[in-house]
């Protein structure tokens, strides 16, 4: 029989790449985006897209560049900070960041129609984050036992110490065998009955996100008459993903002394994507300058990479019949690769605009997206033995249908509105809410038949909640060159499950959700040549 000994073991840490699955939190993430572009586009809380004349709404309505009646050039950088961040993994809470960079050449066809080329670089999502939880009380519940369960498959107990029975489980499962974390119990036959897990009093948490996804969007759109405007955008996405996630229990012992359990997590996601979008901008009225907005968004088709690692120490060793100690407290899963597709929903915007005389502008807007119709799947090989990544494909149906189940429809509401002070200064204000991309009761689950899962290195989650972003801003404009300025404040929380131990409905946590702030604050410059 195993014993467990009470000695904490001081690891070294070591790398390697080995799968690391997907889940509904990570087509959520690929699914969403932030609040970017200009700081005249920030600055109204985005709500642009029935005004136009804005390259930012290259993205949000692609009939806005149709608008513009001269070319233009702009440059778009600044920073960001989340006020309850902590300096961790090297990453600092306030980052600067460029944001933008495009043009825009617009040449007339005839006295009453003209046609627009742009071109526009900028960040739509930055992953910057950091949730830091410390002394989080378990009352008795630990990581482990979510190890254990993922040892019972197919109605029986798996014995870990046979090779095939561990590829039926999970990185996490079989590197909690090897730590001890948890301890199978034999019957007199040497077969596996049980799994003995560890008690937790509480844990320390500590997770750092970092990168973005940069949209490179190319447009061509038309004006006519100056009361139809189409446009059309094609979209190409580079993601750049990195996440590092520093776990501790802690664990007591007869003496009522505490022992250190940790993981260590790191995770890169790269690849691309393509999306396209069209837009159309109406003013009905000849005499009024009212006017309203269609678009349409399809899914983005990304087709990515992710490599990550997983160590473990545990504090115990291991005693053998002998008396002798073998010391089997620190396991690092072994290198592999994965390479994946995900297709986030489709996307559709209807806003409305007005002028009034030539001092104010106003905009509002509606936006609305179903994150449960995001896909995962798996490329294939074709007839010819190239790789296809989307016409010789293996859906994920088990993730898919989680997805189904636990992400929402997400309603976005813009307002935004620009005062004009003098010939040359202007004020803007913005509100833009989002609602909450997923249900309260979700959760990693780790027990589908997806084969993401069984790669799975982590057990950790949380839970986003609306978006509130509040944005105003100052704007010069010269004869040729502008500058403007915008502030944006990022309300969000989120609860945090650090794993999943599931009460009697198999859905709801018996742990309880850490609450975590995900408030940031940005500031964004632009400068700008009009010719």
């Amino acid at each position: 029989m195993k014993s467990r000994k009470s000695v904490l073991v001081i690891g070294l840490l070591t790398l390697c790449l080995p799968l690391t699955a997907q889940d509904i939190y990570k087509m959520e993430a690929f699914s969403s985006s932030d609040l970017n572009g200009t700081a005249r586009f920030v600055g109204m809380g985005g709500a642009m897209s029935a005004l136009g004349a804005d390259i930012s709404t290259i993205g949000t309505n692609p009939a806005g560049i149709g608008m513009f009646r001269k070319g233009e050039i702009s440059l778009s950088a600044g920073f960001n900070t989340q006020p309850d961040a902590a300096e961790f993994y090297d990453i600092n809470k306030t980052r600067a960041s460029f944001d933008q960079m495009g043009f825009v050449y617009s040449a007339k066809i005839d006295q009453s129609s003209r046609i627009n080329f742009a071109f526009n670089y900028h960040k739509s999502r930055n992953f910057k984050n950091y949730i830091g939880v410390n002394g989080f009380g378990t009352d008795g519940l630990s990581q482990s036992l979510q190890m254990m369960d993922l040892c019972w498959v197919g109605n029986r107990w798996l014995d870990l110490s046979e090779r095939a029975d561990a590829d039926l489980t999970t990185n996490l499962a079989y590197a909690g065998y090897q730590t001890q974390m948890i301890l199978p119990s034999y019957d007199e036959r040497g077969n596996v009955v049980d799994y003995l897990p560890c008690e937790a009093d509480y844990y320390n948490y500590q997770r750092v996100q970092w990168g973005g996804i940069q949209d490179y969007d190319f447009n061509v759109s038309m004006g006519w008459n100056d009361q139809i405007y189409a446009g059309i955008t094609l979209g190409v996405k580079n993601v750049n993903y990195h996440s590092y996630t520093d776990y501790a229990e802690f664990l007591p012992d007869e003496y009522g002394q505490h022992h250190e359990y940790y993981t260590l997590n790191e995770e890169e996601i790269t690849g691309t994507g393509i999306d396209f979008k069209m837009g159309l901008i109406l003013r009905p009225i000849e005499e009024s300058p009212f006017r309203i907005g269609l678009s349409f968004s399809t899914p983005t088709f990304y087709n990515l990479t992710t490599g990550a690692y997983l160590y473990m120490n545990s504090p115990f060793q291991q005693e053998l019949s002998n008396g002798q100690i073998v010391n089997f407290s620190e396991y690092t899963v072994p290198v592999s690769g994965y390479e994946y597709n995900i297709r986030t929903p489709w996307k559709v915007n209807v806003s409305m605009a007005t002028t009034l005389g030539n001092f104010l502008a106003l905009d509002a807007e509606y936006e609305y997206s179903n994150y449960g119709t995001c896909k995962v799947s798996y490329g294939g090989y074709d007839e010819w033995g190239g790789y296809s990544d989307w016409w010789s494909v293996d859906n994920d149906k088990a993730l898919n249908n989680e997805a189904s189940h636990y992400l929402k429809g997400v309603h976005t509401f813009r307002v935004g509105a620009e005062a004009r002070l003098t010939n040359k200064f202007y004020l803007r204000a913005g509100y833009n809410y989002q609602s909450a991309p997923m249900t309260n009761d979700a959760f990693l689950n780790l027990f589908t038949d997806s084969p993401s899962y069984y790669y799975s290195n982590n057990t950790d989650y949380v839970n986003l909640g609306k978006v509130n972003r509040y944005t105003c801003g100052l704007g010069y404009r010269g004869k040729h060159l502008y500058a403007d300025f915008a502030y944006q404040y990022k309300e969000q929380q989120g609860d945090l499950y650090t794993f999943h131990v599931p009460d009697v409905d198999n859905v709801t946590n018996r742990l309880g959700a850490a609450k975590v702030d995900l408030n940031r604050h940005a500031a964004l410059f632009t400068l700008g040549y009009r010719f």
